[in-house]
């Protein structure tokens, strides 16, 4: 078999997770075997054993992945006026994929469960976190609003709030199958217009 290069290995890795991912979606992280994984990336045992040597590892390496999509959504594409609604609305528009939020759900779930996995979220949401929090300084500081407010503190508070009401979100696509993600997404926007 032919040696991969590190950029073939590495697309392979992530199209492997990219297939579990879509398994745990649907099954549940505990209820998705390794042969699921193999059959849904459509590759070989040997293949995908040959970059994971467990479901674990792979795990792992899928909440990395899931979770740096999730950090990427800030700066991809920000509005150009950054208020805390454009940017809550901005990152609630990538975020209303049911299946994204299933597995995003299911990897928070692991995370009491493995301390790896624990580490990726935290930092994960520490990253997210600080991304939203210095695209609302700008918008914190303007005058009108600093005199009111220390805009250090605003933008600490309103990316916290901003950061939940995200993850919030991310669970009432996952369990609520009636839901109107769209509406659902309104309101917190014109509620986060009030701010």
């Amino acid at each position: 078999m032919p040696k991969l290069s590190e950029g073939s290995r590495q697309r392979r890795r992530e199209s492997i997770a990219a297939a579990a991912m879509r398994c745990f979606a649907r099954q549940g992280v505990t209820s998705t075997s390794m042969a699921d994984i193999i059959r849904e990336a459509g590759s070989s045992a040997g293949s995908v054993y040959s970059h994971f040597t467990s479901k674990a590892e792979l795990l792992r390496f899928a909440a990395s992945m899931a979770l740096s999509e999730l950090v990427a959504t800030v700066s991809d594409e920000l509005p150009a006026e950054r208020t805390p609604a454009s940017v809550l609305a901005h990152l609630l528009r990538s975020r209303s994929d049911k299946a994204h939020a299933q597995t995003l759900l299911q990897i928070w779930a692991d995370v009491p469960r493995d301390a790896e996995i624990e580490e990726i979220a935290r930092d994960s949401v520490i990253e997210f976190r600080a991304l939203v929090r210095s695209a609302l300084l700008p918008w914190c500081q303007a005058p009108a609003r600093a005199r009111t407010r220390n805009p250090d503190t605003a933008a600490d508070e309103i990316s916290d709030a901003v950061v939940t009401a995200v993850q919030g979100f991310v669970v009432r696509v996952s369990i609520d199958r009636d839901l109107d993600s769209e509406l659902v997404a309104s309101r917190l926007v014109a509620f986060f217009e009030k701010v």
